[in-house]
């Protein structure tokens, strides 16, 4: 079978159009869908019904999948489902709010961060709440060349504890099972994608800490150099959700941020697995 892409950028990302990922496919357009990935590094497919089972044994099938360290918010009967949502049940929230509210790629703060991750929309608002995708390999072809022989053989912390911090000062921090879960991390700047060879930047906000071997305000001055760069709107692909979205896109190679809503007036709930994957080099 061959898939109905249409591309979203010239740099990244392709609507699939008429494939039902609630019903079995074989495994062929599982493998469509991988190359399709390596190729587009986002992947849209509009109008999936997918339920919680399926949705977990599709993202299987892309590898094994990881299961976050947030446990109040694994809310459903898989706990490799990451809830995301403002909506609350019996005076509890069924999932994590103003979640990944900066450019990120999930799970950068461990040794072996995240493949991919699969997030199907079950009810979104009809205004705002939108999430932007940038591409990495974009971001990294247009930098000039002295920056890239800089940049290369430097790494960078990533820290779960510092983002944590930063991204929710209101909450009760985290424990010292979670701490102990997410220590501090090396990765490089640049990446190498594992299976196309393609190099891409990886950084990120609040999340990435301090450049390794640089005084800190060389690091600082860097970080947010490369930050800026990456998200420069020619290598920005914004979604606007729809009800049973399912998007799936490739950690490894992009950044992604979600935008605000009236969380006041409207509910929203998302459901995301996350692939696991190696270690960057």
């Amino acid at each position: 079978m061959s898939l109905d892409l249409v591309p979203l950028m010239p740099a990244f990302g392709a609507e699939v159009r008429d494939l039902d990922l609630a019903a079995d496919q074989p495994e062929s357009v599982i493998d469509e869908l991988k190359r399709a990935l390596n190729q587009y590094s986002v992947l849209i497919l509009r109008d999936q019904r997918l339920s919680e089972a399926r949705h977990v044994e599709l993202s299987r099938a892309f590898g094994p999948l990881m299961v976050h360290v947030l446990k109040q918010f694994l809310t459903t009967p898989y706990p490799e489902i990451y809830v995301l949502s403002n909506v609350a049940e019996d005076g509890k929230p069924i999932g994590n709010h103003k979640e990944g509210w900066n450019w990120h790629s999930d799970l950068s703060y461990v040794a072996e961060p995240s493949m991919g991750s699969l997030l199907h929309a079950l009810e979104v608002p009809p205004e705002g709440a939108d999430t932007l995708f940038a591409s990495m390999h974009a971001a990294y072809e247009a930098l000039p060349e002295e920056t890239k022989e800089r940049i290369r053989p430097l790494s960078a912390v990533h820290s779960y504890a510092t983002y944590y911090a930063k991204a929710f000062p209101d909450r009760e921090p985290l424990d010292e099972t979670q701490r102990a879960k997410t220590p501090d991390i090396v990765h490089p700047i640049v990446r190498t994608h594992p299976e196309t060879g393609r190099p891409s930047l990886y950084v990120g906000q609040d999340i990435v800490k301090e450049i390794v071997g640089l005084p800190f305000d060389e690091s600082e001055r860097l970080l947010a150099e490369l930050n800026r760069h990456a998200i420069r709107s020619d290598f920005v692909y914004r979604h606007k959700w729809q009800a049973n979205d399912l998007v799936i896109w490739d950690n490894r190679c992009t950044m992604h941020c979600a935008t605000p809503y009236d969380d006041n007036r409207y509910r929203r709930v998302m459901h995301r697995t996350t692939v696991s994957g190696d270690r960057p080099f």
